[in-house]
């Protein structure tokens, strides 16, 4: 079971089990929904699994910041599934979540398909960057961490995919606020 999200225990590092089942209960829905954005419910577990008893194996130096360590776990654990499988499979699995990302607003269904096709013509990348924001609501400063490169580096991804994506998106069709959840941009 999936733990409730919650704050993280404010210990250094996480090596009795009172410490580790804290930081897995605060952090555990996180990881989940950032797994089951790319593949589905079953695998998602499965991953999760996986990422949580790498985490209990390095449990003596994970960082106080230990979402964005989790995180870049969970892609890894992502990627050596992906190679595993078919570039279609890869691509039907990175494309489940941004439905179910766009069922969850309060916008029309038609908003929400305008909003899915225009998310769904972005490349790989800029959809990853978008969604680490707004989505997994992860600082830009973290985002960078998971993504590999420097926090400027990150910026100017974030700002250019949100140019690309407000380029695909018909302003007449698509409520704003689903722009900006999912850009991480303030309304």
């Amino acid at each position: 079971m999936i733990g409730a999200p919650g704050p993280l225990p404010s210990v250094s590092n996480h090596t009795n089990d009172a410490a580790f089942e804290a930081m897995y209960a605060a952090t555990s829905r996180r990881v989940y929904a950032y797994a089951r954005r790319h593949t589905d419910a079953e695998v998602a577990l499965d991953i999760v699994s996986e990422v949580y008893l790498v985490a209990w194996r390095r449990r003596a130096s994970l960082p106080d910041e230990v979402v964005p360590w989790l995180l870049v776990t969970a892609r890894n654990v992502l990627a050596s599934h992906w190679r595993s499988l078919s570039r279609q499979r890869r691509l039907v699995a990175h494309l489940s979540g941004i439905s179910h990302m766009a069922s969850l607003s309060s916008a029309s269904p038609e908003e929400r398909l305008a909003f899915a096709e225009a998310f769904e013509r972005l490349s790989p990348d800029d959809a990853e960057t978008l969604l680490l924001v707004g989505w997994d609501g992860l600082t830009p400063t973290q985002a960078a961490q998971v993504m590999g490169c420097s926090a400027n580096a990150f910026a100017a991804r974030l700002s250019r995919a949100r140019k690309r994506l407000n380029s695909h998106v018909d302003p007449q069709g698509v409520h704003p606020r689903l722009v900006a959840v999912t850009t991480g941009e303030q309304s």
